[in-house]
């Protein structure tokens, strides 16, 4: 039996099993929220748009040692903003402190440990319908207390950091692109896209001058 694998909710099953097959990774659909592996990575909701595909090697290495591994959703954004007031009443109530950054529980990896096993649990137990998941997750990591190891926030930035250099790239490539421009009747020069009125501009000022 492999030893690690990817549980996926139905909304990202298509997206991440060709992924996931290219890495020789199994992945099953399904949404119990048990470990499957000795090490086991869910991926649900809006996470699943940003899995740091390159970097699953590390993350399921990272439970050789803890218990469950997940990065932070976003910096500046504290658990006192989110949710319901009562739902931030029943946070303050076991972490007993609302200035906490969430994490993002749809990135998650779970060893097959007891707390492994009862994170998961208690987490689900949590979320009550409605519920905001991310203060849910903090309420079940301080009932539980496994060993948790908290990534950074880029793990969930790699496809927006990537999707970003590409447009800026294309967008550089389209500025630098050379084009024809007609700057008198029959006559015809090149220049940057982007820079035809001033290349224009520039040839009738230089025709004026010499009286043309």
């Amino acid at each position: 039996m492999s030893q690690v694998g990817i549980v996926v909710d139905s909304a990202n099953f298509s997206a991440a099993r060709g992924r996931a097959s290219r890495l020789g990774c199994e992945v099953v659909k399904g949404a119990d929220w048990r470990p499957r592996w000795e090490r086991t990575l869910f991926i649900s909701g809006d996470a699943g748009r940003q899995v740091p595909w390159g970097l699953l090697g590390a993350g399921f290495h990272f439970l050789e040692r803890w218990d469950a591994a997940a990065p932070l959703w976003r910096y500046g954004v504290l658990a006192e903003t989110m949710g319901t007031a009562e739902e931030r009443e029943r946070t303050l109530a076991v972490t007993l402190d609302l200035r906490l950054l969430p994490y993002e529980p749809g990135l998650l990896f779970v060893r097959d440990s007891e707390a492994g096993r009862a994170l998961l649990a208690t987490w689900r137990a949590e979320c009550r319908p409605g519920d905001d998941e991310r203060l849910a997750f903090l309420r079940a990591l301080h009932l539980v207390k496994p060993l948790f190891c908290a990534l950074p926030r880029s793990w969930l930035a790699e496809e927006e950091r990537r999707s970003k250099e590409c447009r800026r790239r294309s967008a550089v490539a389209t500025r630098r692109a050379l084009i024809t421009v007609e700057i008198a009747p029959g006559r015809l020069v090149k220049c940057f896209v982007g820079d035809e009125d001033k290349v224009r501009a520039q040839y009738a000022q230089m025709g004026a001058r010499h009286g043309r």
